[in-house]
């Protein structure tokens, strides 16, 4: 009896440690800020709450971006817009006149503005660490960090030199541009059933299904930053970063003769957006923050 109470004792004490830890994790974890918290934290700025939404039509849609003062006219002069995230196209986008594509260049800009506020915290962190390498050596953390960033964007090297190349934004003039000529402006059927904005096929030459606006938007950054079809373009922006020029996506988009059939035309018709409806302003916004006291 007493060598089975020693071993009753010793199990119970086993099992509450156990349950101590996850415990303790569990509520580590849950105090852990995400990501784009740490982001901006890390360049002195606080995180408003983040929205995300579904609407059943566009005039819901846009009593949405009403009540939180959203407008494109604001966004290009405050050079911030709101964190809104609408999850899906309201199916009645289809019935927009074709004359204008404002409502969906409102609702597909916060989405990259967030992919490339997250890309931006993981190339600051490299940045930093290039420099601090000057004076020490990696440690542990810190090139499993390196080695799942390059899994992560399928680069073949985990020099940081190497890694700066693909751990880049895409400019949102680009991405806006693309997305309005591959969808009509959210009106197509990729776009409002399968939430696909940028053209994504797969290998079965099927238009790929998103769960989310903002999934998809996550694949198509990462398409132009992984992708070995478009390592010119990112040559080119390494190369303006070099030069300490701004990511201009008039000429980021002649790299892109691979990514349509259309090749040349696809380009033109791209930079003619751009250009046309004047989107390069966009590319100077961010997400909405809010500066920490010093």
């Amino acid at each position: 009896m007493l060598k089975l109470s020693k071993i009753h004792v010793s199990l119970v004490s086993t099992l509450g440690l156990m349950v101590a830890t996850q415990l303790g994790l569990g509520i580590y974890n849950g105090f852990q800020p995400r990501s784009d918290e740490r982001g901006a934290k890390a360049f002195g700025l606080a995180v408003p709450q983040e929205k995300h939404f579904q609407v059943g039509s566009v005039k819901e849609l846009d009593r949405v971006f009403s009540n939180s003062d959203y407008t494109l006219n604001k966004a290009s002069h405050k050079r911030e817009v709101p964190r809104l995230y609408l999850a899906k196209l309201p199916k009645d986008m289809k019935n927009k006149a074709k004359s204008s594509n404002g409502t969906f260049i409102q609702v597909l800009l916060p989405h990259i503005l967030k992919v490339n506020e997250k890309i931006l915290t993981d190339r600051k962190r490299l940045v930093d660490l290039k420099e601090q390498l000057k004076t020490r050596h990696l440690r542990h953390t810190e090139k499993m960090w390196l080695m799942k960033l390059a899994s992560d964007y399928r680069c073949k090297s985990t020099k940081i030199d190497a890694l700066l190349m693909h751990v880049d934004i895409i400019p949102p003039s680009l991405a806006l541009a693309q997305a309005t000529l591959e969808t009509g402006g959210g009106r197509s059927p990729a776009a409002l059933s399968k939430n696909s904005t940028f053209g994504h096929m797969t290998r079965n030459n099927k238009v790929m299904k998103f769960d989310s606006l903002q999934q998809n938007v996550e694949a198509y950054v990462h398409n132009l930053n992984r992708h070995f079809a478009y390592a010119s373009f990112r040559k080119v922006r390494a190369e303006l970063r070099a030069k300490n020029k701004p990511l201009c996506g008039i000429k980021l988009a002649a790299c892109l003769d691979k990514y349509s059939i259309r090749k040349a035309a696809y380009i033109q018709d791209v930079q003619g957006l751009i250009h046309k409806r004047g989107l390069d302003k966009y590319d100077v916004v961010t997400l909405e923050q809010v500066h920490l006291k010093p």
